[in-house]
């Protein structure tokens, strides 16, 4: 129950701290508290390895699907700080994001229709956000967010249909 209350609470520290750090213009925040963030994690959780396969292989697809957003301008993320097309608080909101998939997650493996709902539905209005805080923009924001519920339903699944094969 502790890992999960520190995973929770971790990864929303470093959701606001990377998002508003870029709105207040400190996007080396989000970089700092999210590098305290997995640290942490990364020291308190059982099964380092494979806490940390997880986390890199979700990060990778999510952060290349938020470079393409940012490539197309269909999304774009505003930063005064970019490595490619992303923010550089990127490289440790992905990461921190995929810990919940170590341990709080786990319980999508059996439900894999949930498991796309919940991606449908609650990931792409946190990408709509950075809209009113002018941190965000789109060309095309119908476009935008169906893509986004698309690759989240889809996401989530294939996270679930990885935990069950490695039996999480």
């Amino acid at each position: 129950m502790k890992n999960i209350f520190l995973t929770l609470t971790g990864y929303q520290l470093t959701w606001i701290f990377c998002v508003f750090g870029e709105y207040y213009n400190y996007p080396l925040l989000g970089i700092v508290v999210g590098i305290l963030y997995l640290s942490t994690f990364f020291y308190f959780i059982k099964f380092k390895i494979r806490a940390l396969k997880i986390c890199l292989l979700f990060s990778f697809i999510g952060y290349l699907f938020d470079s393409i957003l940012g490539y197309t301008q269909l999304f774009n993320i505003k930063s005064n700080i970019m490595i490619g097309y992303m923010p550089i608080w990127f490289l440790v909101l992905w990461p921190s994001f995929t810990t919940l998939f170590v341990n709080v997650l786990v319980f999508l493996k059996n439900y894999l229709l949930l498991s796309f709902l919940i991606g449908a539905v609650l990931a792409p209005p946190t990408y709509y956000l950075g809209i009113p805080l002018d941190i965000a923009s789109s060309k095309n924001i119908t476009l935008a967010m169906t893509t986004m519920v698309i690759f989240w339903g889809y996401f989530l699944m294939l996270y679930s249909f990885y935990i069950k094969k490695i039996n999480l």
